[in-house]
């Protein structure tokens, strides 16, 4: 597991770890650590309904995607060295919404590379099973 985190960037997969291990390894490398638990996330209402959880967003997010777009890029990051976004149960939306999994893995690669812009390391790891997708296993 050592290490997982310093090979991040964009979209990956990983299949065989857990959350504390990956909460663990970024709290060592003094990341900021994002949970996005999709188990029941099934539609995009749900999906935004995660994010705005997860990520703390402010109150005037609007709950489409053009917000989460938004309030993702101007994230305050802090003294944070990096973000690690875990999206554990990812399988569920890409297998019931595909279009809406596409888009939501748009914005979140897109606000990965703006963190980067501001001189923020990171990425998305979509943690455990799901259908076949173009993403990278890490």
């Amino acid at each position: 597991m050592s290490g997982v985190l310093g090979r991040l960037s964009g979209v990956r997969r990983l299949e065989d770890s857990t959350i504390e291990e990956l909460e663990a390894e970024a709290e060592k490398i003094e990341w900021r650590c994002v949970v996005l638990d999709g188990a029941e996330v099934e539609d995009r209402e749900s999906f935004l309904q995660m994010c705005d959880e997860a990520f703390g967003l402010p109150d005037w997010f609007g709950m489409n995607w053009d917000a989460l777009e938004e309030c993702l890029l101007d994230l305050d990051l802090g003294e944070d060295e990096g973000v690690l976004v875990v999206w554990a149960s990812w399988g569920l939306l890409a297998e019931a919404e595909p279009k809406a999994f596409a888009t939501a893995l748009d914005i979140l690669g897109g606000a990965v590379r703006g963190w980067a812009q501001d001189g923020v390391r990171g990425g998305v790891v979509l943690l455990g099973d799901g259908p076949e997708i173009d993403v990278d296993e890490l």
